[in-house]
């Protein structure tokens, strides 16, 4: 584990400019300095023309800008803009990698932005992937009170069967446990949520939970502290509370839904798998919103806050 610095410095991105990312970095940034030196990603004059908000204070605020332009226009799609946001990415993830950054913070990007950019990514996590040079990566929601991992993230859910094996399964929970470990270091349990309603109904259902029973069962044999499959729809409702238990979840709205509607400011994505800690508001764009000052930036706190919390004591 590199030495760490008194106070960490985190790579901030304000990901879409059309969104509201520029504008929760900036109400957020005052706070953010008590508990970190963030080097934010974006022109300067970005962040001071979001939503109505002025903030003051921010001159010794470290800027990186990306050197291409970005468009002002909040609330709608921008193929500059999806290009400016993963330039601020590249530039963002240099810095971790080459040790200037501790840690990098993300605000959200637009999918779509970057479809019409020609950025080939369904999403963060597989960017970061490539850019850090590492095999592979997972998706962890994390809360206080538990965390979920995701097994499938952004592909159709029509696609999810396909990836239900006995050994995709095995492989992947290997993966996300052991890095899970990594990041919290205290004892916990993981409960692995069925598939199919009522986690297959013996077979009635599908017959997708014999696989991933099977792989429950394998990893138990090898020690690891593991159950399931559990019907997903009453697993959530019976969880500790005390950040005893990870849930691995089959599919995105499966593991999502349950956590982010139970903690929608606590609750923060972690990617697994990095070697540097990357974190990142729960929530989208909102452009519905953006530009107009509404924004709540109190998940972005949360993130930095368990992000520096993290940097404290976490094993590479």
């Amino acid at each position: 584990m590199k030495e760490m610095r008194t106070r960490p410095v985190i790579a901030i991105t304000p990901g879409d400019p059309s969104g509201i990312g520029p504008e929760i970095v900036l109400k957020a940034l005052p706070e953010i300095k008590k508990w970190c030196r963030p080097v934010v990603f974006s022109s300067r004059q970005l962040l001071e023309q979001a939503g109505t908000c002025r903030i003051s204070g921010l001159e010794d605020v470290e800027f990186c800008e990306p050197e291409f332009a970005w468009a002002q226009c909040p609330g709608k799609l921008s193929s500059e803009n999806g290009r400016y946001a993963a330039e601020a990415i590249r530039l963002a993830v240099s810095r971790c990698m080459d040790g200037r950054c501790d840690a990098l913070v993300t605000a959200p990007i637009s999918k779509k932005a970057w479809e019409l950019a020609g950025i080939d990514y369904p999403g963060h996590t597989e960017m970061l992937r490539d850019l850090a040079g590492v095999k592979k990566t997972m998706m962890l929601f994390y809360a206080p009170a538990f965390s979920v991992i995701l097994h499938t993230i952004h592909i159709p859910l029509a696609a999810v069967p396909a990836f239900v094996t006995e050994d995709r399964v095995a492989e992947a929970l290997r993966f996300a446990v052991g890095s899970y470990g990594n990041l919290v270091q205290k004892p916990f349990e993981t409960r692995v949520c069925g598939l199919n309603p009522h986690a297959g109904e013996q077979g009635r259902l599908g017959t997708e939970d014999f696989q991933i029973r099977d792989a429950v069962l394998k990893l138990a044999a090898e020690g690891m502290n593991i159950r399931g499959p559990f019907p997903a729809d009453t697993l959530f409702a019976r969880l500790p509370r005390d950040g005893s238990v990870l849930v691995y979840a089959m599919y995105h709205d499966q593991g999502l839904a349950p956590i982010k509607t139970l903690y929608p400011d606590k609750c923060v994505n972690i990617t697994l798998g990095l070697p540097f800690i990357r974190a990142s508001v729960n929530h989208g764009t909102a452009f519905d919103i953006a530009g107009k000052g509404l924004a709540d930036f109190q998940n972005l706190l949360e993130t930095v806050r368990t992000t520096v919390r993290f940097l404290n004591g976490r094993q590479l």
